[in-house]
């Protein structure tokens, strides 16, 4: 049977990782919008689009896994701390 300090060890691994996970999301949606932002700089005088055609989906997907993990890092903090 596993004791308490070596789920609080696993549960302290599983934070870190979501932490990193939000980081690593957050800095994917920064570089989308600032894609985004260079290719309406270039204007209507750009032939072809500089954006690729999906890249507002793309962003809006990401701001919803960020939702997503920053609910995991609540959720797995709302457990260590009734450890």
């Amino acid at each position: 049977m596993t004791d308490l300090g070596e789920i609080r060890l696993v549960l302290a691994g599983v934070a870190e990782q979501i932490g990193s996970a939000y980081q690593h999301a957050g800095l994917a949606r920064a570089r989308i919008a600032r894609g985004v932002r260079a290719g309406r700089a270039g204007g209507a005088t750009t032939p072809p689009p500089l954006l690729p055609p999906r890249s507002g989906a793309a962003a809006e997907e990401l701001d919803r896994g960020l939702g997503t993990i920053s609910g995991a890092g609540a959720a797995v903090a709302d457990i260590t701390a009734r450890m």
